[in-house]
């Protein structure tokens, strides 16, 4: 059985000693870009959570977008016809858009304020310009329509009168 093992172990090449130090070293380089590998995986992970988190968040938020600019004539129907009219009818009816209004506030909707604040391009639109020596340029001096936010998106600018006063320097 000697003779038989003997020619098997022949074959074998021998393993050459390496260095225990540099097969050290190469086995931490290679554990160091590992965890390195890692900790960027982990860090793109956490990041595509937190922005599938946040576009979930917005979806919820504005999910019910559409219907509320949908509602916004009728919000502008009531305020118009309300001081038109006198008694119980118009009692019921401020009742019901007082109602109206506290719904669409949980929802997240709420007005834009316009009158007496400076003209902001970002939530106003200008439908016409006055001459007013009694106000500041670029003053809201009445709004036409009024503007609404859901949350911080504008559904509508407020629809406003603005107050020029040609060259004069009080704005």
């Amino acid at each position: 059985m000697t003779d038989e093992t003997e020619p098997a172990q022949a074959r074998i090449d021998p393993v050459e000693e390496a260095d225990p130090r540099a097969s050290l070293e190469a086995v931490r380089k290679e554990k160091d870009e590992l965890l390195t590998r890692l900790k960027y995986l982990q860090a793109d992970f956490e990041n595509h959570r937190k922005r599938a988190a946040k576009d979930s968040e917005a979806i919820v938020r504005f999910a019910h977008e559409a219907l509320l600019g949908r509602l916004l004539p009728v919000l502008d129907e009531f305020d118009a016809a309300l001081p038109r009219l006198e008694g119980t009818t118009a009692d019921g009816l401020r009742m019901v858009r007082a109602n109206l209004w506290k719904v669409l506030q949980e929802a997240g909707l709420q007005e834009i304020p316009a009158e007496g604040t400076v003209f902001d391009p970002f939530v106003h639109e200008c439908v016409e310009q006055v001459v007013d020596p009694n106000l500041k340029n670029g003053t809201v001096r009445e709004v036409v329509q009024k503007g609404y936010r859901l949350h911080e998106r504008v559904l509508r600018p407020a629809h406003v009168i603005v107050v020029k006063n040609g060259g004069e320097g009080n704005g």
